[in-house]
């Protein structure tokens, strides 16, 4: 039986060589396979794997709350990464602040740092 990851794969993949037509092909394959229950979860899959893609072509910024999209640009613009596509991730252990992941760096600007960097000149 065909996994939904799998199909999840193959659909992003052939969408990336702009098949034509390939929405109503799923759909057939699917419906020939009477796979319609898999759905939801190739759905999930295919959400997954287009954040990752996203995450590796562009810039991985992670903040306590949400932020305006100014706010967002301006983080970008410092980073000089102004063109790349983003993805905003809500961690609420940073208090505040951000942490931005962009071609294998990270940028700490957050007040869980903070925090933590002077716990450790308290303790010594």
């Amino acid at each position: 039986m065909i996994k939904s990851k799998q199909l999840a794969k193959a659909i992003f993949e052939l969408a990336e060589e702009n098949t034509t037509n390939l929405d109503a092909k799923f759909f057939d394959f699917i419906d020939s396979r009477n796979l319609r229950a898999q759905l939801p979860s190739i759905l999930y899959h295919l959400e997954k794997i287009t954040e990752l893609e996203r995450e590796k072509k562009g810039i991985v910024i992670e903040t306590a709350h949400e932020i305006k999209h100014d706010t967002i640009k301006n983080i970008k613009t410092f980073l000089s990464a102004s063109e790349l596509p983003e993805v905003l991730k809500i961690k609420k252990e940073l208090v505040g602040g951000f942490r931005a992941k962009w071609q294998g760096a990270v940028y700490d600007s957050s007040i869980e740092t903070g925090l933590k960097k002077l716990e450790e000149i308290i303790i010594r």
